[in-house]
């Protein structure tokens, strides 16, 4: 077997390793060679932080589904009824993106399963798991599926089982598996069951022995592919900008001719003003002398309100002394005519009297 193709973590390697401070300082939880006074800098195959431990059972291989490497373990569910608590809880975890090909098509016929279970066994012979679920099904309370990723300690290294099509081309398909290849004769990379030949790197968790620090190398298409990409990306930009320039260019003229028309009805206002400026200047000394006309008539409208308030007293002071004089004058009158009634009475009386005593004399 030639020697890999070693990891050129020129500008690549190094931002991946920046963007991923947020995983910095992680210890090693599992042994793994590594020689301090070797002049080759060796990153090894890893899992993520955010796995989980578990203690997994391979349960079967199929190819009629996407989820094809089905495996049963155990983990502590937080369930909240009467009072909250940790129980056990029956996983079934899948490894995410691997499925098998249908056995007809393969070299091993009906033996494929067992061909890719004998492998799976092998790999993750020595117990613990970490499992870093993508999706979780919850079936009920205490059971779940974990379409997960999941990474099995084989010898000194953790192997991803996403990796299992680069050793078993022809039994597996993988979909979404992408590699990024470096070229820094400075750096290895340490992967467990590589195939044979020159490979690239894949893309996923690595630990850097010597830091002890946990990074991971993103997804990167190949050189042609990345080119290809940019070209279309950059084809597609131009079209758009294209497209964008000819609308551009169809609202500059709209605009052209909208400044011209307006430039016409400047000019034609302008003239319109010009022609009636004397007549604002005339309108304009007119108003004036209709303002002093105006405050005039105001001045002469107070001096009037005054003169008629000053009438208002003099009258209500006449009316007063008439209203005096009627009411001495009906007193006066009221006493001439009791005295007249008076008197009236008396006359009658008295000639009343005289017949009566001419009366008694003739008798």
């Amino acid at each position: 077997m030639t020697v890999p193709k070693v990891l050129a973590v020129a500008p690549l390697l190094l931002a991946a390793i920046a963007v991923a401070a947020q995983w910095t300082s992680l210890k090693s939880t599992g042994p793994y060679d590594y020689n301090p006074r070797s002049t080759v800098h060796v990153y090894l195959l890893w899992f993520p932080p955010h796995a989980v431990p578990m203690n997994l059972t391979l349960l079967n291989v199929t190819w009629w589904k996407p989820e094809a490497i089905w495996f049963k373990g155990t983990y502590p569910v937080h369930i909240c009824d009467s009072g909250c608590r940790y129980v056990p809880a029956t996983i079934y975890v899948v490894q995410d993106g691997v499925r098998v090909v249908e056995p007809s098509k393969t070299p091993l016929g009906e033996l494929v399963t067992s061909f890719v279970s004998r492998h799976i066994r092998r790999i993750c012979a020595q117990g613990t798991a970490m499992v870093a679920p993508n999706k979780i099904i919850v079936l009920n309370y205490t059971t779940q599926i974990w379409i997960s990723d999941i990474y099995c300690l084989e010898g000194n290294n953790w192997f991803w089982l996403r990796l299992l099509p680069y050793i078993l081309r022809e039994e597996l398909i993988a979909e979404g598996v992408e590699a990024v290849e470096f070229r820094d004769p400075r750096v290895h990379v340490s992967v467990p069951a590589k195939p044979p030949g020159d490979y690239v790197i894949p893309a996923g968790w690595y630990l850097d022995p010597a830091t002890k620090r946990v990074f991971r190398i993103p997804d990167e298409p190949n050189t042609i592919a990345r080119l290809n990409l940019t070209i279309a990306q950059l084809s597609a930009a131009l079209a758009e900008a294209r497209g964008e320039a000819a609308r551009l260019s169809a609202e500059n003229q709209r605009l052209r001719a909208q400044l011209e028309a307006l430039n016409y009805t400047c000019v034609q206002l302008e003239e319109e003003l010009n022609l009636c400026q004397p007549r604002l200047e005339m309108l304009q000394a007119a108003n004036a002398t209709l303002t002093t006309q105006l405050t005039q008539l105001k001045a002469e409208n107070s001096q009037l309100k005054a003169k008629a308030a000053e009438l208002n007293k003099s009258l209500a002071k006449l009316n007063e002394e008439y209203a005096s004089q009627t009411a001495q004058l009906q007193s006066q009158l009221e006493a001439w005519t009791r005295a007249a009634w008076i008197g009236a009475a008396l006359g009658a009386t008295a000639g009343a009297a005289a017949t009566a005593l001419a009366l008694r004399r003739r008798k």
